[in-house]
């Protein structure tokens, strides 16, 4: 593990080692001690595949949801795997000075681009600072999700997807570091021509 940790801080010299460093959580479920974070993850999974029965089925100890939410849980794990290399080889991009807004289509479940933005504003693929949006069909809407790259407390994602889905009758959420809309697809394109004037202005303003 330790060397583990030095390798992922090597790979990551600008970040913060306390980043990679912290408290586990145990929890005694069904007669066993968990990770909570893991226990959690797997619950998260089921909802994410469309199976929040499961979820609900496995949190009131039922031992059969468990195994069926852990083969679950496999399979979403490579559903992430999957995604995350559809946007480094194929995804349509958008890029500006400083942000990138990825569009997967209906080739990445709309449940999963808002964990995909996440993991990528992680990851030292982009710099601190830089604004990720990723999107994906959900039947006739636009689903976004919105996230920054590293700590940058500068940005609003709030008020930006606000503001570029303003009129659109889309439903906008989330707070200053992740935010998220869903847009009528009929209304895709110009959805997309206000993020990026949005996007513009935000930049400007910094």
């Amino acid at each position: 593990m330790s060397r583990l940790i030095t390798a992922i801080i090597l790979r990551n010299p600008k970040r913060d080692p306390s980043e990679f460093i912290g408290n586990i959580y145990l929890v005694k479920f069904l007669d066993k001690l968990e990770d909570a974070r893991e226990l959690s993850a797997m619950i998260n999974a089921c909802s994410r595949l469309d199976m929040p029965q499961l979820a609900l089925s496995l949190c009131l100890g039922n031992r059969k949801a468990r195994k069926k939410a852990e083969q679950l849980y496999a399979r979403y794990k490579q559903e992430i795997v999957s995604a995350l290399n559809f946007v480094q080889n194929e995804a349509e991009r958008i890029e500006g000075k400083d942000y990138v807004i990825i569009h997967a289509r209906d080739k990445i479940k709309d449940t999963i681009v808002g964990t995909i933005a996440s993991i990528l504003s992680n990851s030292a693929i982009f710099e601190d600072g830089k604004i990720i949006v990723t999107m994906a069909y959900r039947e006739d809407k636009l689903k976004v999700s919105a996230r920054i790259a590293g700590r940058n407390g500068e940005k609003n994602l709030q008020k930006l997807m606000c503001i570029a889905a303003e009129k659109l009758e889309a439903e906008c959420g989330g707070h200053a570091l992740a935010a998220g809309c869903l847009v009528p697809r009929e209304k895709e394109s110009e959805f997309l021509e206000n993020l990026k004037k949005a996007l513009e202005i935000e930049l400007i303003k910094v």
